[in-house]
C-alpha cells in the first residue's frame, strides 16, 4: 500500500510533521529497524488471543537489533540452532523476536513460536495447505496491499478467543478480505463462506444495514456518490461476495480535511 496514491500521500504528509524524520532515524539507529524500508508483514495463528507468529521483511539490520537487545537488562537471550532469540516480559504481554539475514524479523509471544516462525520463513516447515476461498480471493485481487484470511473449521473450542471471533466461528466456515488500489479507486473485496444459507442471509442483512448506516453518517454537504463508486453483495447459496470501491481522490480530500482539523 505504500506505493499506492494513498500510501504516498500519507507518507509524504507524515514526513512533513516536525520531528518525525528524527524519530524514524532514532528508531533505525537504536533498534535496527528502518520503518521506511519495511516491505511487508505477515501474521498468522490459531485464533487464540495474543498467540501468533509475525514475519516482517525489509528494513531490519540484524546486528543493530542484537546490539540493542544486549544493552537492555530486561531482555534475555538464548539460541535456537544458529539463531539468537530475544525474549522480554516487560509490559502486559510477553514477547520474543529473532532477527534473520536479508532484513527479516520473526516475532511471537515466546521462543517456541519464534522457532516455528524461523522454520516457516526459511521454508523448512510445512505451511498452510490452502483453501478454495483463498484462491478465489487472490483471483479477484490485483496485487493486494492488505489481505486477511481465516479458515474457521477445526478451531479448538479450548483456546482463549475474543468473543467476536468466537461468534464468527459459529456462523462461518471461512472468510477473506483484500484491499488494493486500482484505476483510481480503493477496492475492498471480501468472500464469506457461511455455515448455512440461513446464516449467509443473516450476514448479508447485517452488511447491508451497516452500509446504510455508514451512508447516513456522512455530512449532508458531502456527495456520497462521488466517494463510493460501487458497492455490491452477491449471495449464492451459503457464499457471499462483497465488493466496495471508494474514490482515491475523495479519500485523500477527506484525509486533508481531517489533517487541517488536527492542526
Amino acid at each position: 500500500m505504500r506505493e499506492s496514491e494513498i500510501g504516498i500521500f500519507v507518507e509524504e504528509s507524515y514526513n512533513k510533521i516536525p520531528g518525525v524524520q528524527e524519530k524514524l532515524d532514532w528508531v533505525k539507529s537504536n533498534y535496527g529497524i528502518d520503518m521506511q524500508k519495511v516491505s511487508n508483514f505477515t501474521m498468522f495463528g490459531s485464533g487464540e488471543k495474543h498467540k501468533a507468529i509475525g514475519i516482517m521483511e525489509g528494513g531490519v539490520n540484524s546486528e543493530n537489533v542484537a546490539k540493542f537487545a544486549d544493552s537492555q537488562d530486561f531482555i534475555s537471550k538464548n539460541k535456537i540452532g544458529k539463531y539468537e532469540v530475544f525474549s522480554l516480559n516487560k509490559g502486559r504481554h510477553p514477547m520474543a523476536y529473532a532477527p534473520l539475514k536479508k532484513g527479516k524479523l520473526i516475532v511471537g509471544p515466546d521462543a517456541n513460536y519464534v522457532s516455528d516462525g524461523i522454520a516457516l520463513a526459511r521454508g523448512k516447515a510445512e505451511g498452510y495447505g490452502g483453501h478454495s476461498l483463498l484462491r478465489k480471493l487472490l483471483k479477484k485481487s490485483l496485487s493486494p496491499g492488505f489481505m486477511v484470511f481465516a479458515d474457521l473449521n477445526g478451531i479448538s473450542e479450548d483456546i482463549d478467543m475474543d468473543h467476536r471471533a468466537k461468534r464468527m466461528t459459529e456462523v462461518m466456515n471461512a472468510f477473506g478480505m483484500s484491499i488494493n488500489e486500482h484505476l483510481g479507486c480503493l477496492k475492498l473485496s471480501g468472500i464469506i463462506e457461511a455455515k448455512s444459507e440461513k446464516s449467509s442471509e443473516q450476514i448479508e442483512n447485517m452488511i447491508r444495514g451497516g452500509y446504510a448506516m455508514m451512508k447516513m453518517s456522512f455530512p449532508k454537504d458531502q456527495n456520497i456518490d462521488s466517494m463510493i463508486r460501487d458497492f455490491s453483495i452477491q449471495r449464492n447459496d451459503s457464499t457471499l461476495h462483497i465488493d466496495l470501491e471508494i474514490s482515491v481522490d475523495a479519500i485523500i480530500d477527506r484525509l486533508k480535511k481531517e489533517a487541517e482539523k488536527a492542526i
